[in-house]
């Protein structure tokens, strides 16, 4: 295994595992900026997890492709509101 992947590895189970929000965001963080640079860094969390789900999972099915990011996002930025728990 490569120094790259290892560190993708590390950092996505550092956002699996993590056990506060903070830990989960700043682990996502840390996600975007290896699997897509530095300028992704910018863009807002939500679509940055997105982005790197589309390039680290990516699907044929449109509807999958979907339900895999929104678990993505759903695991960098637990829990972003009582609304979201609650659904």
């Amino acid at each position: 295994m490569n120094r790259r992947t290892q560190m993708i590895n590390d950092r996505y189970e550092a956002m699996m595992f993590a056990k506060s929000a903070e830990q989960a965001r700043a682990s996502a963080r840390e996600l975007i900026r290896v699997v897509l640079g530095d300028e992704a860094a910018q863009k807002p969390l939500e679509e940055a997890l997105r982005e790197c789900c589309r390039v680290m999972r990516p699907s044929h099915d449109p509807r999958e492709q979907q339900r895999f990011e929104e678990e993505f996002i759903e695991l960098g930025i637990w829990p972003n509101s009582g609304q979201q728990m609650a659904a």
